[in-house]
């Protein structure tokens, strides 16, 4: 049987308790859910810390979950097109929430345009970079998301809702002050940034930091990179100077490791957050931890670089 029979054909009721059902597909979704929601809210989060968000398939567990669930909560932005097919299946996409309603989505630059590296707001004709949580200001978007879903399907709890809502945004915006403070200490000629996916484009927009190329040339790492664009990038970060490549948590720092020993870079082996949060304890295991702990990994490369 497949994992789409596992799905029934309606969202299901409330737990036993009473409590809403609520399922988060990301780490980053469901860290919000988990301290917004609190113990009023029944979580289940489809991935787990360390997983790649991109190519994720359902398990029978996952599928059980969203057959039960009152409300869905995506992150949205195109990033889980796994999910469609299992809400299809259910017949009610209206029991889903997209996280990244309001957030002005950029999209990437096509391969070969070095114009521009910017925000625009995201249409048809091209991919919109889904990452867009590695923004303070667009985090604080997404947890304003999650406060009035479960607000609107839980309105006896909506006041709770807001207070933990509202805490949250304070240390978001504590977080951005810090991060700025700190990654104005970069000097301006190695503000230059290399990753392993073009993932971190909204916090090189939102911080100034500039993008210098990254290993896998896509938002995500479905696909090796080429020859000629790995030697494209080795001249690249010969040219700027680049002194550190960054690694990601849910990504193989191999081809990294390959690039940098062509070049004087150095992979840096405390990774940063991108697709996923950290685990528990890790100190990136909240919205505004992860982004001071990015912060902190670049500040201390580029500086000491």
């Amino acid at each position: 049987m497949s994992i789409l029979a596992l799905v029934g054909c309606n969202v299901g009721g409330q737990s036993d308790d009473g409590r809403l059902r609520v399922v988060a597909t990301t780490t980053q979704v469901g860290s919000v859910a988990r301290e917004i929601g609190g113990e009023d809210i029944e979580l289940k989060v489809l991935l787990q810390p360390g997983a790649e968000a991109h190519d994720y398939e359902m398990t029978p567990a996952a599928a059980a979950a969203v057959e039960d669930a009152d409300i869905i909560l995506r992150s949205g932005a195109g990033l889980e097109s796994w999910l469609d097919d299992a809400l299809e299946t259910i017949g009610t996409p209206e029991g889903t929430r997209d996280m990244s309603d309001g957030v002005t989505l950029r999209e990437p630059d096509e391969p070969g345009d070095e114009d521009d590296h910017g925000e625009e707001e995201a249409d048809d004709h091209g991919e919109a970079d889904p990452h867009y949580w590695l923004s303070a200001p667009n985090a604080v978007v997404m947890v304003e998301n999650v406060e009035a879903a479960l607000a609107a399907a839980d309105a006896p709890n909506a006041s709770a809702f807001a207070e933990r809502a509202d805490g949250l945004i304070e240390r978001l915006e504590a977080a951005d002050a810090e991060i700025r403070s700190l990654l104005a200490e970069i000097p301006d000629d190695e503000r230059g940034i290399v990753t392993n996916h073009d993932a971190l484009g909204y916090f090189i927009d939102e911080y100034g930091l500039r993008f210098v190329g990254s290993v896998f040339p896509s938002l995500d790492v479905s696909g090796e990179p080429g020859p000629g664009e790995l030697a494209a990038l080795v001249e690249t970060i010969r040219a700027e100077g680049v002194v550190a490549i960054f690694s990601e948590s849910a990504v193989s720092p191999e081809l990294a490791s390959t690039i940098a020993a062509e070049t004087d870079a150095e992979v840096i082996d405390e990774p940063l957050y991108t697709d996923s949060l950290g685990p528990d304890g890790s100190g990136a295991d909240t919205l505004d931890g992860m982004l001071l702990h990015n912060a902190t990994v670049i500040h201390d490369a580029l500086v000491a670089g």
